[in-house]
Formats: structure tokens, C-alpha cells, sequence
């Protein structure tokens, strides 16, 4: 047997790889406290894992059982080990197979570029998990911030560059049926994935057109214009997404685990990503800032006041009803900021909120609640 092998299995503890054969379909047959084995079953196949890290067979043992699942899953031993050592979590494979990464390295400026790029697809992705939208003028939800400051980097692999990301994903406890049950971690690695394959099939029919009505399965102008800032990066190679499923919980079915896109096949979904912000219609969405401008012909019609903010979208025409452009005078005269929710639409240079639930008037800076 191959010391590295063993030695490497040495450092797998019997917990993580007990949750990893239960999350794989195996079934406990036997636990023995006087020998210190289990036995775990699958498709008629029994492993014994030992329970005591100081038996002096024990690296040997567990060598043979990583020997086993590496030739069941088809993968290499050693890979299995280094998702039984690192952090619990998906683990998201970014493969770019070119010319210039066959020695396994990457320049650092493109390295940098490919991280950003992954940071950038995990946020559209998470942002579709929670309200699948064409675009999102913001990424700024604090589930999806938290998400991503969670996140760590794991070694890279082996197989042209391969930089990994690991997703924290919490343990499955009791029976949970319905894939909403899964953790957001969990749910957001499974969008991103069904998202870039359903990117990939369009692309290799050479189709565009069908991406601008995929929104609502986490196809958004956010997550294209981060796979084609890739297209830098890749060049005339492929890239590659593949998971390694958290050890914690089954695999989920309804997910891809591996898609390869041409390096040619990412040209041109700038373009569509540009389609799709310049038609967004973003609704339940809340600006804050400033009234600049107010205008009303007649003191029965509704009223149109502009709002600045101090963020991506600069400034927002809103079409108030007499109640609410009252507030929105008094807060001009007083220079104090406003909220208001509605739908933001975008058409040429122009942001425009519509179907507004009512303006609110908020405290400046400073002010204290009395």
C-alpha cells in the first residue's frame, strides 16, 4: 500500500468519515464498543471503520476503506482525504484548462480576476436564491454578504489550475424531504450550478436569445457578466465547475456536480448581461436618499419628485400619490432623507420607480429619537 496514502489516512478522525458514508447512502449494520468497529453497508458491500485513532492498525485500516470509496466513486484516494480533512462545506472546483495552465499555475493578475469572478457568481447566485430577478441593480442583501464572508479558499488541485471554495453547509438532522429545507448554503452552490448549465446548453446550440427569459432559474445579467469576465482568463481552454458535496449531507438530486464550457462559448454573454440590465424590472426594491427635484401641474394629480442616493443607481424618478409628495416637500425643505418602495425599472439612462407602497420620511444623521 502506498505510505503517502497511508500516512494521509492516519489524519482522517472516525467522525467525519462516519458522516461522510452516512451522507453517501450507507447504512450502519454494526457498532461494537468491545472491538471498536462499525460496520457500515451499501449495495451489499461492508466497510469496518475503526473507532479509536490510537489502534496500531488504524491508518492501514482507513486506508483501505479510502481505497474502497475512491474506486466506487470513481475519483482519486487522495482527493477523498482532502474533503474528509478541510472545513465541512461544498466545495466549488474552478477548473481553467489552457495552454498556459498546464504547469498548474495561473498569473497572479488573472488568478485575481478569476477570484473576483467566482465572488461575483456566488453573490447573483444567492441573490436569485432569495428573489430570482433579470438583474440586480444592487448585490447588497445581507444574507448574501453574510454568505459570501463565510466562504474560505482550500488548497488548490492538481489538473491544469484549480482554485476550490467551500461553502459552509449545516448538517442534515431528521428526515428533510423538500430541497427548501436545505441549508441557504446548500441552495445557493445548487442554483449556481443549474444556472451555469442551463448557460452551457444554450450556448452550445450557439443560441443567445433564450438566456434573456431564464431569470427565474438564476440566469441573471449578474451572473453572465461574471462568467464572461472569465472568458479573459480561459481564453481558447475550457472552464470547469465541479462539487464536491458537503460530507454532512446527502447529495442533492436535482443539481449538476460538473459543467465545461468552451472558452468560446462565454464570448458575447457581456452583451446579453448589458440586455438584461437594460430591461431590468426590479420589484420590492427600497431607495433611499435625498428629494432634489419636485414637479406637479396640478395640485390634484399625483405628484414626480427625483431622489438621489449615493450608490449604483445615482438618481430615481418617483411618481408619488398627494399624501406622500406632501411628506416629499416638507423632507425637501428640510433636507432630510426619504424612503420609498416600489418597482425600479430602467429605460436608457433613466431609473424609474413605480407601483410605490408609500414614502417615508427619515431622520438625518445625528438626530436623536424623541
Amino acid at each position: 500500500m502506498n505510505g503517502d496514502l497511508r500516512e494521509l489516512s492516519s489524519r482522517v478522525r472516525p467522525g467525519p468519515l462516519q458522516e461522510y458514508l452516512r451522507s453517501r447512502g450507507w447504512q450502519l449494520e454494526e457498532a461494537s464498543e468491545t472491538r471498536g468497529v462499525a460496520s457500515y453497508i451499501k449495495d451489499g458491500v461492508t466497510v469496518d471503520i475503526p473507532q479509536r485513532v490510537e489502534f496500531a492498525d488504524y491508518a492501514r485500516r482507513v486506508a483501505e476503506v479510502i481505497g474502497l470509496l475512491a474506486e466506487m466513486e470513481r475519483r482519486g484516494p487522495q482527493l477523498l482525504i482532502e474533503d474528509l480533512l478541510q472545513p465541512v462545506g461544498d466545495a466549488l472546483g474552478v477548473r481553467i484548462d489552457s495552454e498556459g495552465t498546464r504547469n498548474g499555475t495561473l498569473p497572479l493578475l488573472e488568478s485575481l480576476r478569476l477570484r473576483e469572478a467566482t465572488k461575483n457568481l456566488l453573490l447573483a447566485a444567492a441573490h436569485s436564491e432569495l428573489l430570482p430577478l433579470d438583474y440586480f441593480p444592487r448585490m447588497s442583501r445581507a444574507e448574501a454578504a453574510a454568505l459570501i464572508a463565510s466562504v474560505r479558499e482550500g488548497q488548490n488541485q492538481h489538473g491544469s489550475f484549480v482554485a476550490r471554495f467551500i461553502v459552509p453547509v449545516e448538517p442534515a438532522i431528521g428526515e428533510q424531504l423538500d430541497a427548501l429545507d436545505a441549508p441557504f448554503g446548500r441552495r445557493v452552490v445548487s442554483r449556481l450550478l443549474s444556472a451555469v448549465q442551463s448557460v452551457q446548453r444554450v450556448r452550445a446550440l450557439g443560441a443567445y436569445e433564450e438566456l434573456l427569459r431564464m431569470g427565474r432559474q438564476g440566469v441573471s445579467g449578474n451572473l453572465l457578466s461574471a462568467l464572461h469576465s472569465m472568458s479573459h482568463v480561459v481564453g481558447a481552454g475550457s472552464l470547469e465547475f465541479a462539487v464536491d458535496w458537503a460530507r454532512n449531507r446527502p447529495i442533492p438530486l436535482a443539481a449538476p456536480s460538473r459543467v465545461v464550457f468552451p472558452g468560446e462559448s462565454l464570448e458575447g454573454l457581456d452583451s446579453v448581461a448589458d440586455q438584461l440590465k437594460s430591461q431590468a424590472q426590479t420589484k420590492g426594491v427600497s431607495v433611499e436618499g435625498f428629494v432634489i427635484r419636485l414637479d406637479r401641474s396640478d395640485p390634484d394629480a399625483p405628484g414626480q419628485i427625483v431622489v438621489v442616493q449615493d450608490d449604483e443607481v445615482k438618481r430615481v424618478n418617483v411618481t408619488l400619490q398627494d399624501s406622500d409628495y406632501t411628506l416629499a416637500i416638507q423632507a425637501h425643505k428640510l433636507g432630510q432623507p426619504v424612503r420609498v418602495v416600489g418597482t425600479l425599472t430602467k429605460q436608457g439612462r433613466t431609473w424609474t420607480l413605480t407601483e410605490s407602497t408609500g414614502l417615508e420620511v427619515l431622520p438625518q444623521d445625528g438626530d436623536s429619537d424623541s
